[in-house]
């Protein structure tokens, strides 16, 4: 269990709620690190993150579920904080109260992307989740 009451707890549980961009990183067949920027909506406990079909990010999941999320840090490279976790391709939709959530927040980006969110749900159709189980970082 991650411990959110701590002084660095509370900034990366407001940053999970408040960012729109995070960093998840898989591993590919070669054991190589393969980070990428994604959308995702936090719900206290895990990260849903939506993907387009045949993403290499879901073969590297089905293969090594180990993943790790970060955040961008401050100008100066503080404000670091890293989770790592489990990660799994859900075999069907999460809730809807949870997918209304996350397309409320990318109501924008989905926008400017020339997609309607019909268009967007159906090109990210696959739904993965991560549960973090640790975390590490600093805070200024």
């Amino acid at each position: 269990m991650l411990d959110f009451n701590s002084r660095f707890g509370r900034r990366v549980n407001r940053r999970l709620r408040q960012e729109s961009i995070v960093w998840l990183t898989t591993v590919d067949a070669q054991n190589t690190p393969q980070p990428r920027p994604v959308w995702f909506h936090w719900d206290g406990q895990t990260v849903l993150i939506f993907s387009e079909q045949g993403k290499a990010k879901l073969r590297h999941i089905a293969r090594n579920p180990r993943v790790s999320l970060n955040f961008n840090t401050d100008k100066d490279g503080g404000d670091v904080a890293v989770l790592i976790g489990e990660a799994r391709v859900l075999d069907e939709p999460p809730p809807q109260v949870r997918v209304e959530s996350y397309l409320k927040k990318y109501t924008k980006g989905i926008k400017s992307l020339d997609m309607t969110v019909d268009e967007f749900r159906a090109a990210y159709s696959v739904p993965i989740l991560v549960t973090p189980q640790s975390m590490r970082g600093l805070i200024d």
